[in-house]
């Protein structure tokens, strides 16, 4: 067994067969991407990499899978033999899933995304790495040993992990009625990509927003049956932990994912990078994909003679002079519209940048009908249970504190060159005397 220490978990424990992935290009590859793209121009601890957050998932989804078999014993078979070699092998998928969930983000992670080639996105990727390169061999190889140890029913491969984790359609040979709720470890409103990357995120940016009790938060977490299948749910005793999840997730998106000047700089990264990549996009063959990370970002814009890459290299900054509140309104959408019509037309649009930010932090309707009335199995949803496992609870109901956040966040900002800033803020204060000044002028 080895061992990586953590500073978010401490000894992060893996077998010699997936220190064979870890130490694979691909993975390897992860320690030169940035978890938060530009975020360490703004909080300069922010230089964590999805290399930790890798690991880091897949510890937790081992605690959260041990934790939630503990509490239901005989889950999967009511023979106990037989339980515990498909408790084995679905942990054993699990820890696979989580370790390579990343491996197809971009240099800089999602902040430049938008120049994927092809319509791709970084989960093709993904897929192709898992399935197509030195990692399937590595995975093959796990499986085989599954099936040498408990049978041919245990096999574990690429194709298989792929299915699990993107939530395809599976293939004959491949069913079964559990893997739909495999996926709510690791994709779903109470995931263990969450659970990480919110304390990791924070501890690294020196904040305190993305905190929570993560072990009564797992200690919670429990399985809640339908008519057709399973899916991760969470004890009523343990809607406080998970109210203290949502906002932190909530927190974090407000106070550090969309702050406005990492926005402006993911923003200038990508117009740099249209400089210095072929075609301005990433490569569509995952073999010359792989070749990019943070570090030949870096070098190839250092060497780029473009005037284009200047703002990003050399961190220069337009100010953010207006924006709307976190949960804008139609009205505010409006008078967001009035002001940047008026900067347009005063300073020239060449003076002027704007930023729109759409995100849903959370799903918080406790449960779903669809039309045919039965409960969404997707995991996307969450779902509380009662002290009788079979009573669902209204979370909007038992907690307040969450129903102002229901709206997703939408935020609308507009930046100005610095030798405009004034006369902008003079405008904008004409436009906002006429009303309520619900946006703010910076």
């Amino acid at each position: 067994m080895n061992k990586f220490r953590d500073p978010i978990h401490g000894f992060i424990e893996v077998t010699d067969e997936e220190k064979r992935i870890i130490d694979s290009g691909p993975f390897r590859r992860l320690r030169n991407i940035k978890q938060l793209a530009t975020t360490n121009l703004v909080y300069h601890g922010a230089e964590h990499t999805r290399f930790g957050h890798s690991l880091g998932v897949m510890h937790l989804v081992t605690q959260t899978f041990d934790a939630v078999m503990q509490k239901n014993p005989n889950l999967f078979s009511k023979k106990a033999n037989e339980n515990d070699k498909i408790c084995l092998y679905y942990r054993q998928i699990l820890r696979l899933i989580a370790l390579c969930h990343d491996l197809g983000h971009a240099p800089f992670s999602h902040a430049s995304e938008e120049l994927f080639s092809d319509r791709r996105t970084h989960e093709d990727y993904t897929k192709d790495i898992i399935c197509n390169t030195e990692i399937a061999d590595y995975i093959e190889d796990i499986g085989k040993e599954f099936q040498k140890k408990y049978g041919n029913e245990y096999s574990i491969t690429p194709d298989l992990i792929w299915m699990i984790y993107g939530g395809e359609v599976m293939a004959d040979g491949y069913k079964r009625p559990d893997y739909p709720f495999l996926q709510n470890f690791v994709d779903g409103e109470l995931d263990c990509d969450k659970m990480d990357y919110l304390l990791r995120d924070s501890y690294y940016c020196g904040v305190n927003y993305g905190k929570y009790d993560l072990e009564r938060f797992i200690s919670t977490l429990t399985v809640y049956k339908t008519k057709n299948s399973m899916k991760l749910a969470i004890e009523t005793g343990g809607i406080q932990a998970l109210e203290e999840f949502i906002l932190a997730r909530y927190f974090m998106f407000i106070q550090v994912y969309f702050h406005k000047t990492r926005r402006y700089f993911d923003k200038q990264l990508v117009e740099a990078l249209k400089r210095i990549l072929p075609d301005g996009h990433y490569p569509a063959k995952t073999k010359e994909y792989l070749k990019w990370d943070d570090n030949r970002v870096m070098y190839e814009l250092q060497n780029c003679n473009s005037q284009k890459v200047r703002p990003f290299m050399d961190r220069i900054t337009m100010t953010c002079v207006y924006e709307t509140p976190a949960h804008t309104s139609v009205s505010e959408s409006q008078k967001f519209q009035m002001i940047y019509n008026l900067l347009c037309k005063e300073l020239g649009a060449r003076y002027i940048m704007i930023d729109s930010v759409d995100k849903v932090a959370h799903k918080l309707h406790p449960f779903y009908f669809s039309s045919s009335g039965e409960d969404d199995d997707s995991g996307k949803t969450i779902t509380i249970l009662g002290r009788d496992a079979s009573e669902k609870i209204d979370l909007m109901e038992e907690s307040k504190i969450l129903n102002s956040i229901i709206a997703p966040i939408y935020i609308r900002r507009i930046y100005v060159k610095k030798e405009k800033v004034q006369i902008a803020k003079n405008l904008i204060k004409k436009v906002c005397l006429g009303g309520k000044e619900n946006g703010r002028t910076r």
